[in-house]
């Protein structure tokens, strides 16, 4: 069964959530979107809910106020708000995670795992660093360098560091930059600085940079599976060095799948089946 949730988050936006019910209140995937994503456009994640609910485990997707670029989003008291990608503070990630873990504990899981894809596992990993309460399992699908990929990619980096702090400077956070990001996107000044600084907490999977240690990767004591699509992005399959980071995490497997790129596109049910086995085998 299929079924959609409304929920507020902690500063009062309501976030919708699409839920895959299994039937049994053993163990649930929430699921956490990538940059500007949403049920509508992962049909892999639709895939991946579908068969897992059919086989015994639940999946809850999560959206969160990054879902789209623009998005209009509704408040308790009747307002609307602009969010989206374009807009989005990376650390807000928290409140959404926060009101999901919580509906999955009130539905009666006893188990939870937390996945994410691309910007997702950003913030999954973020999540569990601040706190590992209550999930047993982390799932990395296509995890991101996002300051290291950012900035390998934009010739004009500086540049546009350097407009987006003058904007912030002369009160204009959201104010958006005057180039597309990676040639399609657009983005407020306030959230390229909050995405583009090393060492900052959405820097969390260096591995263009590679320091010595991954500080919040490092805290993770949970089993992990980490995949990436062979098409990717080349600094997607260097899953062998989050495994080396993962330095207090004994049980990290990770694959890449062949032929697929970073949605998965024609490898929907290899991935569910491959996930499925790992929940059966690590975690129930």
């Amino acid at each position: 069964m299929i079924d959609l949730f409304y929920e507020y988050t902690e500063d009062n936006l309501r976030v919708q959530g699409t839920y895959f019910d299994s039937g049994k209140l053993d163990c649930c995937v929430l699921f956490i979107h990538g940059q500007a994503q949403s049920i509508v456009d992962n049909y892999f994640a639709y895939v991946l809910g579908k068969y897992l609910s059919n086989n015994g485990t639940s999946f809850l997707y999560s959206h969160n106020r990054g879902y789209s670029y623009i998005n209009c989003m509704s408040k308790k008291d009747g307002n609307l708000k602009f969010n989206g990608a374009t807009f989005e503070i990376f650390e807000d990630c928290l409140k959404d995670i926060e009101v999901w873990i919580k509906k999955v504990k009130e539905l009666g899981y006893k188990k939870i795992i937390l996945m994410g894809h691309s910007l997702g596992c950003n913030k999954a990993l973020y999540y569990l660093s601040k706190s590992k309460d209550d999930v047993q399992g982390l799932i990395l699908a296509s995890a991101s360098d996002m300051v290291g990929i950012t900035k390998k990619e934009e010739s004009k980096f500086d540049n546009l560091l350097s407009e987006a702090e003058s904007n912030v400077k002369n009160n204009n956070p959201r104010k958006l930059l005057n180039t597309l990001i990676g040639g399609t996107d657009y983005i407020s000044s306030a959230t390229f600085i909050n995405e583009s600084l090393e060492n900052s907490n959405i820097d969390n999977f260096p591995i263009e940079r590679n320091p010595e240690i991954f500080e919040q990767l490092s805290t993770i004591n949970i089993p992990i599976l980490s995949f990436a699509g062979s098409n990717e992005y080349p600094t997607y399959l260097k899953q062998y060095l989050l495994k080396e980071k993962a330095i207090n995490c004994n049980n990290f497997e990770y694959q890449i799948i062949d032929n697929t790129n970073h949605f998965y596109n024609n490898k929907e049910e290899e991935i569910s089946k491959i996930i499925l086995k790992w929940i059966n085998r690590n975690i129930k």
